[in-house]
């Protein structure tokens, strides 16, 4: 690496979440073996949202691909903090001097601001750059990403206490038979959760049909539609799920209060920002045999970031083979049972780990900072699950 040892970014306190509104706080560090003559020393703070995807058209000679993309900036600030351009006791100076050079900065970002998120045709991205103006030299570059999180307070949410239920049967055919149905309804106590949360799944299933059905299950889809200029394109997945059992012909099958937790995600609809949407549901599925086409039931939910109060714990620790049944109902002149404040918030990387956020902005000469994990809220309720006070 020659006389420049090392350079990178850093948060004071390791601190990498911010809330909208905050100050983004830390120092630009550089590690140089020798003096070394430059022109600046630059950051950049950049907050952007962007899609691309593309698709073929056409076939044979006339096939082509067409590009799809949408961005937009929330910010886009650059200052000098050493040489030209500079304020104070550098604004002069071409040698940084050998050893350890530290230029602190501070940033305080805008009050409303799009959750981070990498989705796999465009993200929200917040990142920090520095570069060193060499003269008739390459630049070296750093960055680093940060996350924001946008307080998403379910409290405010007019439907995240509202149970949800839904209901739906369908019939296998066999030639010119149809077998008798297969009937199924699912529920849940309340739509609004945070991750960390337990979502407590209860099934009826009724097995009218000649065949044996292999399972059943229940599962958290993530659904971000990527909004480009002339045309949207929406991506579901899974991203967590617990599986059950099946039943034979004619026969019934109960889930009862069996727990599915809200794994690190980012809060529902990305709040400000106009190009990418997200939305969640729980799908309860039963399994059919061979080629016929499962029948799900799809139950909405929405996750945020601050937790709906008036939590009350109705199990701990269940026993091995059995589930968290309701707590049972209170007589009007019982006390009401006590409420818990929810355990303090934790920060947990995203589902799926971290992704590559290099860009076409980056250089071959770039220095770390290349991969990187959103970070959310995560309240750890491992040990219990929770319903609500009437």
């Amino acid at each position: 690496m020659g006389k420049l040892q090392s350079f990178y970014i850093g948060f004071n306190e390791g601190k990498s979440v911010f809330r909208p509104g905050e100050s983004v706080c830390g120092s630009i560090v550089i590690n140089l073996a020798a003096p070394m003559k430059m022109k600046a020393v630059k950051i950049k703070f950049i907050g952007k949202a962007s899609v691309h995807w593309s698709e073929s058209r056409g076939s044979g000679k006339n096939r082509r691909t067409v590009h799809y993309r949408g961005s937009e900036t929330y910010f886009d600030q650059t200052s000098y903090v050493y040489g030209q351009g500079s304020m104070g006791p550098y604004q002069n100076e071409k040698k940084l001097p050998g050893g350890q050079s530290n230029f602190p900065f501070q940033f305080i970002l805008p009050p409303q601001l799009p959750s981070s998120f990498e989705g796999a045709h465009g993200y929200v991205r917040y990142v920090v750059h520095a570069s060193i103006d060499k003269p008739w030299k390459f630049d070296p570059n750093t960055k680093t990403a940060f996350t924001v999180l946008d307080m998403l307070d379910l409290n405010h949410e007019q439907h995240a206490r509202s149970p949800a239920t839904m209901n739906d049967s369908k019939t296998l055919c066999c030639l010119c038979c149809a077998s008798g149905p297969i009937a199924a309804e699912a529920h849940i106590d309340r739509m609004g959760y945070v991750p960390g949360e337990f979502i407590s799944v209860n099934a009826n299933v009724e097995n009218g049909s000649s065949s044996k059905l292999p399972g059943t299950s229940a599962s958290i889809i993530q659904s971000v539609t990527f909004k480009a200029t002339r045309k949207s394109r929406t991506r579901s997945n899974t991203v967590v799920e617990i599986n059950g059992q099946g039943m034979d012909a004619g026969k019934s099958l109960q889930w009862n209060n069996e727990r599915l937790q809200v794994p690190a995600l980012p809060p529902s609809m990305l709040r400000f920002c106009n190009i990418i949407d997200i939305q969640y549901h729980l799908q309860f599925t039963v399994v059919t045999p061979g080629t016929s086409i499962n029948l799900h039931l799809n139950l909405p939910i929405q996750l945020g970031t601050i937790p709906l109060q008036g939590l009350t714990p109705y199990s701990i620790h269940p026993p091995m083979g059995s589930f968290p049944v309701t707590a049972p109902p209170v007589e009007p002149s019982a006390p009401l049972p006590p409420t818990y404040e929810p355990p303090p918030p934790t920060y947990m990387a995203a589902v799926g780990g971290e992704v590559n956020i290099r860009d076409e902005d980056d250089n071959e000469h770039i220095i770390g900072g290349t991969s990187y994990a959103p970070q959310y809220t995560y309240y750890d309720w491992s040990q219990s699950a929770f319903t609500y006070t009437n």
